[in-house]
């Protein structure tokens, strides 16, 4: 897939009827300062496009993203960040909870991790979450570019075992340098194939 123009639509703090709705939606999940929206700017090749900080628990809506007006990214707020209130954890949480159990879009999930470390608990958990609402998902695993290629080989068979996917299932991803972009498009690209009827 080749994006030829990607924009921000709008903002929710709840799943709600918004521009554009009823075009495939691809979910972005995973632990606060992951590099979500480092990814979503290198894959629409826009680097304004969602906002980025080296502050944690910077998105704290769902963001919605239009690419080629044929696909809705949608960026999840991030999980485990330690320095909010209760209260608000649990408004993040009942956002994502919410989005994920209540669209009918919804046909994939990136489940982002970073590939310098063991995957969390809370990782494993919206793993589960996933696998609960049988939602199919991929693992990115972010900042590989932070890694030797001997280093990304000894720590991917790691997020496999504690995620129980596939190798298959994980694509090693750098916002730095590209790598892994491809492999991403790709992914989109077919899941804008026409479904095969049961």
């Amino acid at each position: 897939m080749i994006i030829k123009r990607a924009q921000f639509i709008t903002s929710l703090d709840v799943l709600r009827p918004f521009p554009g709705q009823g075009k495939p939606e691809i979910a972005m999940v995973g632990k606060s300062n992951v590099g979500k929206s480092s990814m979503i700017n290198r894959i629409t090749g826009n680097a304004k496009l969602a906002r980025t900080s080296a502050e944690p628990g910077k998105t704290r809506l769902i963001n919605l993203f239009n690419l080629n007006d044929e696909i809705i990214l949608v960026d999840l707020p991030g999980y485990g960040f330690a320095k909010v209130s209760r209260d608000e954890k649990n408004r993040w949480a009942g956002m994502i909870e919410g989005y994920l159990s209540g669209s009918e879009f919804l046909r994939e999930a990136l489940m982002l991790v970073d590939i310098r470390h063991e995957p969390t608990a809370d990782d494993a958990t919206m793993v589960e979450y996933l696998r609960h609402f049988e939602i199919p998902f991929h693992v990115i695993a972010t900042k590989a570019d932070k890694l030797s290629r001997a280093q990304r080989g000894r720590n991917l068979p790691v997020i496999c075992r504690k995620l129980a996917v596939q190798p298959w299932q994980v694509i090693a991803f750098s916002a730095e340098d590209g790598t892994g972009r491809e492999q991403v498009l790709e992914l989109f690209e077919g899941l804008l194939a026409p479904r095969e009827e049961a």
